[in-house]
């Protein structure tokens, strides 16, 4: 498979166009965007889900579809508990009916033994979920030999290299090199860039020739789509770059050059040693403040402490959802067959405590500790009763 057209990531749907479905339909059209990519997931964070419970990605996702633009999901990954990271991308994946999923990744996979992380993040999302997956990671492979790009690329369908040229105004010479080494590694993928339209960084920030020389360059190479990161900074920062990828015409269908047109850069040009610069940091989960524990938490926690698998589900509404590292449980009667094997793995004579906890409307953020066991559990609570709870053992 592959992408077709040009697509923006979205970080903090909030400061895009208001996060209003209508309002993102309309300016992704008249942009002549064929698809958008949302962020989903921070790790083992859902993202997307607001103080009240409500998912609002759902509305944005479904209006961008209806409108006959791809609604893909992206979510960092960073190697620490894959399973979990994993289980937490597939339960959003399915909530929000996307098209594809992007997975980006970093530094966290230069760490040593990270090459088994990698395979098994995504054997878990292919196992759950039959759509493409794409790798989002640094520009010049080359610069990164730890990073376990053959075992990522095996089980992608796209490669979606960051290639942002901070500091510097060479977009097409960077792309060509960065399509001329990510072409080299093995199990290479097809190459579908993603160009830097956000900023300022202190006195720099890509200008409209930048854009207008990536994606001239990218329609040169033979490439079927291209991205750019990131909507909400471009919007409001530097608007004449949104203006200059409305302009700039894709054609439909695959774009057939020459041979003298798919040439890669001159020899003579390389990066530097600093010029490999870390992707842009996406405005983070903000982590919600300590708290003490409300009536309900502590309700749960007594339940718990009970080990009545009974006595915890009766805190779930009837249609709940328990996300696991390796499970997705629907329903009661499920979820109370888990917490019967949970509480069977846990130390018998330790009671769970709770060693944080972070409340932010019904949202419900929990750090917890049973003898050698640890794990974070967030909950999201409606009228008194858990309709959705993600558990993820530490």
């Amino acid at each position: 498979m592959t992408l077709l057209g040009k697509g923006f990531f979205i970080d903090d749907l909030s400061a895009c166009e208001g996060g209003s479905p209508a309002g993102l339909c309309s300016s992704a059209r008249l942009a002549g965007l064929s698809h958008v990519v949302l962020r989903i997931a921070d790790g083992l964070h859902p993202v997307g889900i607001d103080a009240g419970g409500t998912d609002v990605l759902a509305p944005v996702a479904r209006a961008l579809q209806a409108a006959g633009i791809a609604a893909w999901g992206w979510g960092t990954a960073s190697g620490e508990m894959p399973q979990a990271e994993a289980a937490l991308v597939v339960a959003r994946v399915r909530d929000l009916a996307l098209d594809g999923f992007v997975v980006r990744a970093g530094a966290g996979f230069e760490k040593p033994g990270r090459e088994s992380a990698a395979w098994t993040y995504l054997d878990a999302l292919r196992r759950e979920v039959d759509l493409p997956v794409a790798l989002s990671s640094y520009r010049f492979p080359k610069l990164h030999p730890y990073f376990p790009w053959a075992a990522f690329l095996e089980l992608c369908d796209l490669h979606m290299p960051q290639v942002f040229w901070e500091h510097a105004h060479d977009a097409a010479a960077q792309l060509r090199e960065s399509k001329r080494q990510c072409d080299a590694l093995p199990n290479a993928r097809p190459f579908v860039p993603t160009g830097a339209a956000y900023g300022p960084l202190g006195a720099w920030s890509p200008d409209r020739a930048d854009l207008a020389e990536f994606l001239g360059a990218a329609r040169a190479l033979g490439l079927t789509a291209v991205n750019f990161f990131e909507w909400g900074s471009c919007r409001a920062n530097l608007p004449e770059l949104w203006q200059a990828v409305a302009a700039f015409r894709w054609q439909a269908g695959p774009f057939r050059p020459s041979q003298t047109e798919t040439k890669a850069a001159p020899a003579a040009w390389a990066p530097g040693p600093q010029a490999e610069v870390p992707a842009p940091l996406p405005s983070a989960v903000q982590p919600v403040a300590p708290s003490e524990p409300d009536a309900f938490t502590i309700q749960f926690l007594t339940a718990l402490n009970s080990r009545q698998p009974s006595r915890v589900t009766a805190l779930y509404a009837s249609g709940a959802r328990r996300v696991r590292a390796d499970r997705i449980l629907q329903g009661k009667s499920a979820i109370q067959a888990d917490y019967k094997a949970f509480f069977a793995a846990l130390p018998p004579d330790e009671d769970i405590a709770i060693l944080r906890v972070g409340i932010q409307g019904v949202v419900r953020y929990l750090s917890w500790q049973a003898g050698t066991v640890s794990g974070l559990t967030t909950l999201v609570v409606q009228d008194g009763r858990i309709v959705q709870d993600y558990t993820i053992l530490e």
